[in-house]
């Protein structure tokens, strides 16, 4: 019995190094990772607008009846496009900016009201942390990064010594 249990525990962390392997990114796609990381807002704009187009070649934009303020520059509307497609990427990062201070709670807040896709919320218009957040997490995303990857990424780019502060949650 005691070598099942043993044999057994093998296994489990066996398989799960396998699955957190099968997960992590090669070597092309951390080169590229770290590539968007340091990149400027102009060309994290020109990036995100390119795989927006990419991968959404059909969408009817005008649809989702976007307030004007979102359309004050390229870096803004690409963020809050990427916020009407992506709600659940942006809802599991923590945004760097203040605005904590205001109840935000994570990073989908700072695109619409109480984070809830729809009703819309003028914040990330005047925020570069916010919408160069959104485009590096969709980025990022696109990769195929994990959503701890881009967590990690995120910590790193904008507050390397500051701790996510406490009750701030993520689902």
């Amino acid at each position: 019995m005691r070598l099942f249990g043993r044999w057994l525990s093998f296994l489990t962390v066996l398989l799960v190094c396998i699955s957190v392997s099968a997960f992590a990114m090669d070597k092309k796609q951390e080169k590229e990772f770290h590539r968007i990381f340091v990149m400027s807002l102009d060309e994290l704009t020109e990036y995100a607008r390119a795989a927006l187009t990419k991968r959404y070649p059909d969408e009817k934009w005008e649809g989702h009846r976007f307030p004007d303020y979102v359309f004050t520059n390229e870096s803004v509307e690409a963020a809050y496009k990427i916020a009407v497609k992506r709600p659940e990427l942006l809802a599991k990062i923590h945004c760097y900016c203040p605005c904590e201070q205001i109840g935000h709670k994570n990073l989908l807040h700072c695109f619409f009201k109480n984070g809830e896709p729809g009703v819309f919320d003028k914040h990330a218009v005047f925020c570069t942390i916010c919408y160069g957040e959104a485009m590096l997490a969709f980025l990022w995303a696109e990769l195929e990064a994990t959503d701890q990857e881009i967590i990690e990424g995120m910590k790193k780019r904008f507050m390397p010594e500051r701790p996510i502060p406490e009750g701030i949650t993520y689902p």
